[in-house]
């Protein structure tokens, strides 16, 4: 089991660096798969400030892969990130600000993750924090 963990730890951690890369490098194209035809320079500004700020978390959930239960925090935070992503995702589409069909892929992303992070953790394993 925490084999399995520590692989969905690297997936996870290699999806949020690839997409982290593309919203630095590439915020025009994932607008516009989002249905959005021109993006403001203050706009790529802001989706470049979120690559970074997914690229650093996702580097350290691939390392923390290499022994989970020694840090058993990361295992945490990626599971609160999961939730959290799904409710402000949902929450999103509840206000009318982006269509269930925009959010799709990263509700059930998370979602995904989240149900495969709580199943695999470690709950019967003594963890010293």
């Amino acid at each position: 089991m925490i084999r399995a963990l520590k692989v969905a730890l690297i997936v996870f951690g290699v999806v949020g660096i690839l997409f982290g890369l593309l919203l630095i490098f590439s915020p025009g194209t994932l607008a516009s798969k989002s249905g959005v035809s021109e993006v403001a320079g203050y706009l790529k500004y802001t989706m470049a400030t979120l690559g970074y700020c997914l690229i650093a978390p996702s580097v350290f959930l691939i390392i923390a892969a290499r022994d989970p239960l020694r840090h058993i925090n990361w295992v945490r935070f990626a599971i609160v990130w999961c939730i959290l992503g799904v409710a402000v995702e949902l929450y999103s589409v509840g206000r009318s600000d982006i269509t269930f069909g925009h959010a799709a892929a990263l509700i059930i992303m998370h979602a995904f993750f989240a149900v495969v992070f709580l199943a695999l953790y470690p709950w019967r394993h003594k963890i010293s924090n």
